[in-house]
């Protein structure tokens, strides 16, 4: 007799278990890792606000009669190594960026880097380090040796994918259940209520998130073969194709034409467009040249960027790469960073990507909360089990407090955002494992990282010397922030079984 069927995929009882199965133990394998890249990904989309807060040196009111960019060029390179002229990059200032950057690789390949003042063009002192920096390659490469760290990254991202797909098909009635919310009376029972809730409204961004995530990891890996299957291995070709051919160093100098007049006309004949950035290639020789980057004024669309070379000896325009004239396929690799960081919106649409990249990460530590509770009622209480449930919660609570302490070192100190960051995550571990409820030290690590997100937030509206609109904004986010933990917090029982 067969047994009865369910769910729109129309599973039986032994196929559900099988998909259950594999959502359960890809979780549980990958789970402290995938909450480590959601976590610090959803800090990551604030790059600009963040840096903006951090460093003191980048807040402006606004920027009054610039030193002309040729200029700024000018001043920036006699800061920089002579090897500097092969190829630079360059940020211009403006509403979301408050000095002149411009960034190469030295002699043994390093990036240096230098900021300008847009105003006086005096170099401004810029820190080697920064919390932001530090938390965004948490979430890249999880602090691992290049490539390596970003190639797990993608992996996860595939993991990730399995488990949304596997978790689908393993919880049929997951549409009926939308709006099922159970407040206790059982831990467990809210907990279960909780991760399906999470996981049905948290779906289709994080099937995009994972999805994209693998995509950008594991590019490196799968360049070769795209370049060996549509280039026949030549990767000069494949290069010219998108980015046009490079025109190599003579040695012979040349006079620069003005940056500003080139800026200027491709910003006329493409008025949608700005130009926010480019890259310089043998500043100086006869065969200098420069790529302009166009990015959409309004962020109207996913994929939009263009980059317009031209020579800075006669001014000819050259190569036009874009991801717009190339087919679906390029379309579409051209969107995988963008809808990953959330680039084609504003600030309202990265606070949406904030949100939704704390369902995901809470998500992920419910599940695995679930499937430690399912395993204690089938194979009764093990030490096993105790130990991978208290590493579970001090791995993921310790995140939270260790990111809120580093932002804050970051903010106020300017130094040891690193050795603050390992010792509160390492400390947090420890405590973990202190006898006790685990819930309760959920809570008061819960009410730890809002107290430390409001006393920031308030800290930094009282006494900075300038607050500009951006600042404010950050601050007003660690507060909401503050305020939902410690909601979240208050509504946790007290007291539960471990």
């Amino acid at each position: 007799m067969s047994s009865k069927k369910k769910g729109p995929f129309r599973l039986d009882q032994r196929q559900l278990a099988v998909y259950f199965d594999i959502h359960s133990w890809f979780g549980v394998v990958g789970g402290i890792a995938l909450f480590i890249c959601c976590f610090s990904g959803s800090l990551a989309l604030f790059e600009r606000e963040i840096l903006d807060w951090e460093i003191p040196q980048s807040r402006r009111e606004a920027i009054e009669n610039p030193v002309s960019i040729d200029e700024l060029v000018r001043i920036a390179y006699s800061e920089l190594p002579t090897a500097a002229a092969k190829q630079a990059f360059v940020w211009l200032p403006g509403p979301n960026r408050a000095t002149f950057n411009m960034r190469a690789n030295d002699d043994e390949g390093n990036f240096v880097q230098v900021h300008l003042d847009p105003v006086t063009g005096e170099v401004v002192p810029w820190p080697e380090s920064s919390a932001f920096r530090f938390l965004t390659h948490l979430h890249t490469d999880l602090h691992l040796p290049r490539p390596f760290g970003r190639y797990l990254v993608g992996f996860l991202g595939v993991f990730m994918m399995v488990s949304l797909i596997s978790g689908v098909l393993a919880h049929p009635k997951v549409l009926q259940q939308l709006f099922l919310m159970r407040w206790r009376p059982r831990l467990s029972l809210t907990v279960r209520d909780l991760h399906v809730q999470l996981g049905a409204w948290g779906l289709v961004f994080g099937s995009v998130m994972a999805f994209t995530g693998a995509v950008i990891g594991l590019l490196g890996l799968f360049a070769p073969v795209m370049v060996l299957s549509a280039f026949d291995g030549d990767v000069e070709k494949a290069s010219e194709a998108f980015f046009g051919a490079s025109a190599e160093e003579t040695g012979v100098d040349a006079e620069m034409r003005r940056l500003e007049p080139l800026i200027e006309r491709v910003e006329s004949e493409h008025p949608a467009f700005e130009v926010r950035s480019f890259t310089l290639r043998n500043h100086g020789d006869e065969a200098a040249e420069v790529g302009l980057n166009l990015e959409h004024r309004e962020h109207r669309s996913i994929v939009s960027g263009e980059t317009h070379q031209f020579s800075l000896v006669t001014g000819e325009a050259g190569h036009v790469a874009k991801f717009t004239n190339r087919g679906l396929g390029t379309r579409l690799f051209g969107a995988v960073q963008p809808l990953h960081y959330g680039e084609f919106g504003g600030l309202g649409l990265r606070l949406i990507y904030f949100v939704s990249g704390a369902v995901l990460s809470l998500g992920i530590a419910t599940g695995n909360v679930l499937w430690f509770e399912r395993r204690r009622r089938r194979d009764g209480a093990r030490r096993s089990h105790f130990v991978l449930r208290r590493l579970t919660l001090g791995a993921c609570l310790g995140l939270v407090l260790a990111s809120v302490a580093c932002i804050g070192c970051g903010r106020f100190v300017g130094t040891a955002m690193q050795p603050v960051f390992w010792s509160v995550w390492l400390l947090s571990a420890v405590v973990a494992f202190v006898p006790g409820p685990g819930i309760r030290l959920l809570r008061w690590g819960a009410f730890a990282s809002a107290a430390g997100a409001l006393i920031i937030g308030v800290a930094d509206l009282a006494f900075s010397p300038l607050l500009t609109p951006r600042v404010v904004r950050v601050d007003l986010v660690l507060i909401g922030t503050a305020l939902f933990l410690g909601a979240g917090a208050a509504l946790l029982p007290s007291k539960a079984a471990d």
